[in-house]
């Protein structure tokens, strides 16, 4: 598959589903892009997908709830792979705030600002009670966004991380229900990839500082790691803790340039 596609949706976590988009990239792998729905009392919808494929994932997303029942959209930044779909969702869940920080609803401004009844500022320690169960917002590690907020449901433990431990897979790996079985060193590999090249800041934090913020997600005891950009990850959540500090180190990946992209696309010549 070299189109980007809508996967079927599938159980990441108690109480939650992964929508998930599959985004091949030549000659790197496969992107996973992760919606996920909370089954709490006020059900909630973290991100949007994208809009190359919107139709598809709101398609996706109707078979684990019904879009007017949603009550929360939690975004976790205004980049385009997380908002492909918010525009349509304000009218199709007329009772949803959306909620995020105020440097993401401003960063998304310009395709249009939220109408400002349906949004609710949170910042990295507010707590949103969603009737059953408490998601509280936290700053990822590693985030390509400043306005980025993840959040840990406490009532299952599940992280919701944004971009952070991503990491491009071959498509068997990025479409798993899991990354658990995969090969930790090419975990490691690919997550550090990602970190320098999504976080490129990373090579260049004060290693203290990025120790404390993965220990900070360590003190969670997160049960499970949703990343925007990889299949849950249970067993490998040490591993994934220890790619962020292991990228501080990394040399960067540096991005293709015009000559290796027309070699390239002269590959896909008849």
């Amino acid at each position: 598959m070299d189109q980007p596609y809508v996967g079927q949706p599938f159980r990441a976590a108690p109480d939650t589903h992964a929508v998930p988009t599959y985004w091949p990239v030549p000659g790197v792998g496969t992107i996973a892009m992760n919606a996920f729905v909370v089954h709490a009392a006020e059900p909630v919808l973290v991100d949007t997908g994208t809009a190359a494929v919107g139709a598809e994932f709101r398609t996706a997303l109707r078979e684990v709830v019904d879009p007017a029942d949603l009550r929360w959209i939690w975004l976790t930044h205004e980049d385009r792979d997380h908002t492909g779909s918010l525009r349509e969702l304000l009218d199709l869940a007329p009772h949803a705030t959306v909620v995020g920080t105020w440097l993401s609803f401003g960063r998304y401004s310009p395709d249009g600002p939220l109408p400002m009844d349906r949004i609710r500022v949170l910042n990295p320690g507010d707590v949103l009670n969603v009737g059953d169960r408490n998601l509280r917002a936290l700053r990822p590690p590693l985030y390509d966004s400043p306005g980025t907020l993840g959040a840990l449901d406490d009532r299952t433990g599940a992280l919701f991380s944004s971009d952070c431990f991503g990491a491009p897979l071959p498509e068997a790996a990025a479409t798993a229900a899991t990354v658990d079985d995969l090969d930790p060193a090419d975990l490691l590999a690919a997550q550090v990839a990602w970190a320098t090249v999504d976080s490129p800041w990373v090579t260049v934090a004060d290693q203290d500082r990025l120790a404390g913020a993965v220990e900070v997600v360590r003190q969670q005891e997160p049960s499970v790691l949703l990343s925007t950009h990889l299949p849950p990850a249970r067993r490998a959540v040490d591993a994934s803790l220890a790619a962020v500090t292991a990228a501080r180190s990394a040399d960067p990946v540096s991005g293709p340039t015009q000559d290796e992209l027309e070699r390239l696309l002269g590959s896909f010549a008849p």
